[in-house]
């Protein structure tokens, strides 16, 4: 697996198109590189997705496919606070997916430096993840992994919810194969915790987790890293209480389970009647500097 600091070796290209430059992100589906779209002269990022080991060339095969059916899929989705899907390309039979290059910090990595957002930047963060998973699931995208990690705030302050679908795909096979669980345990909705179907209601309990904690600056459900323990607390334990949320509390508790969602819920997609009311969903973030 390449090293952050890793430049592509010779630059190679993708696609006979797409320049890799740097490794900027790593993890177990692969790594993403900042790189050049050599036909139109602007920055991409390129995601490089790894195939799980032991897969028949039947169902190599099929994760590509998959991969390529929810790149279309995800073509569908064009909304100021998602990342924009460019291009999937091929690569010595490995599937890359070209998006858009976000220039900004991810907010786990904000709150890692400065701790809880003050209540104006949270409710900006709110309202831009609400209307990217509203987006989303209005036209039948499901996020399953909605996390600190994966909300990008830019360089202009412009919130911005990443890594749809494409991954996921590859690691729902590869939950078949191994028994794994799919996401990110701290947010993980009991639901899927428990085995259930990862649907819309799933990544608004996952929203909530994260409100929870950009609010106070600690994760909803702390289990000294033991992710066994976490999932029991999420699926047993009860609700943990949030004192720092302010008006966005009332978010938290709607979507995780502490209140009914509100009847305009179902109006425009499951995440409509989650959206906070903060002026502008492509607002910029007004909080700490990264």
């Amino acid at each position: 697996m390449p090293r952050l600091t890793d430049t592509a070796p010779e630059r190679r290209l993708v696609g006979a198109r797409y320049r890799l430059d740097r490794a900027i992100g790593t993890g177990a589906m692969g790594c993403v590189w900042a790189g050049t779209d050599e036909l139109l002269r602007r920055p991409v990022a390129v995601k490089e997705l790894r195939l799980p080991p032991g897969l028949t060339p039947e169902q190599a095969a099929d994760l590509r496919e998959r991969a390529l059916r929810e790149a279309r899929t995800m073509a569908a989705l064009n909304h100021p606070n998602t990342v924009l899907l460019y291009d999937v390309a091929r690569e010595d039979d490995r599937p890359y997916v070209v998006m858009e290059l976000v220039r900004g910090v991810s907010l786990s990595r904000l709150l890692s430096k400065h701790g809880a957002l003050p209540p104006e930047a949270l409710a900006v963060v709110a309202d831009g993840v609400a209307a990217a998973l509203q987006a989303a699931h209005e036209v039948g995208i499901v996020h399953r992994d909605v996390k600190p990690g994966n909300v990008l705030l830019g360089a202009d302050r412009l919130v911005k919810l990443a890594d749809f679908g494409i991954a996921r795909s590859v690691a729902e096979t590869t939950l078949t194969h191994s028994g794994a669980l799919v996401g990110t345990p701290a947010f993980l909705a009991p639901e899927v915790a428990m085995g259930g179907e990862l649907d819309p209601s799933a990544d608004l309990w996952s929203f909530g987790a994260l409100l929870f904690a950009a609010a106070e600056g600690r994760l909803p459900y702390e289990s000294a890293g033991d992710p066994l323990i976490t999932i029991s607390s999420i699926v047993h334990g009860p609700v943990p209480a949030h004192r720092q949320t302010g008006p966005i509390g009332e978010v938290i508790s709607r979507v995780d389970g502490q209140g009914p969602v509100p009847p305009d819920a179902a109006a425009g997609g499951p995440a409509a009647g989650a959206r906070p009311g903060a002026p502008g969903g492509g607002a910029p973030v007004r909080g700490p500097p990264p």
